[in-house]
């Protein structure tokens, strides 16, 4: 085994990239919360646990969810992105995969930081 994994495309995922400043909600996370016309994020960084919520465009962080992509949806976040890196002590020039934990019945979907997965050239692999 070289150290890559499958990644389950049913699986609610999210992936975070420093040099675009980009989070990407899968699919399968917006089915989850079940595209919302708005969303927020939610960060502990002492848990490393990051989640994505529906929400009302009247609450703290609240987002428009914009166009989707065929499998994604990207957000340009760089000072959100940033702090997660410096938080989880990631490599810069690695983008990180996380699987989620689904909750619909709050329409929400939690990552735990601490199994994110690198990408290399496009293939998750365990991250060191």
């Amino acid at each position: 085994m070289d150290g890559f994994v499958s990644w389950d495309l049913r699986q609610p995922g999210i992936s975070f990239c420093l040099a675009d400043g980009r989070i990407t909600l899968f699919k399968s996370t917006l089915d989850v919360i079940g595209y919302p016309e708005y969303y927020r994020f939610l960060f502990s960084p002492e848990d490393r646990l990051f989640a994505v919520q529906k929400c009302a465009m009247s609450d703290p962080g609240s987002n428009r969810l914009g166009k989707i992509d065929q499998y994604h949806f990207a957000v340009k976040t760089i000072d959100l992105v940033r702090f997660v890196y410096q938080s989880c002590h990631w490599k810069e020039r690695i983008t990180y995969r996380v699987a989620g934990i689904a909750f619909p019945e709050d329409g929400a979907v939690q990552f735990d930081l601490t199994g994110a997965f690198e990408i290399h050239e496009g293939r998750v692999q365990e991250a060191n």
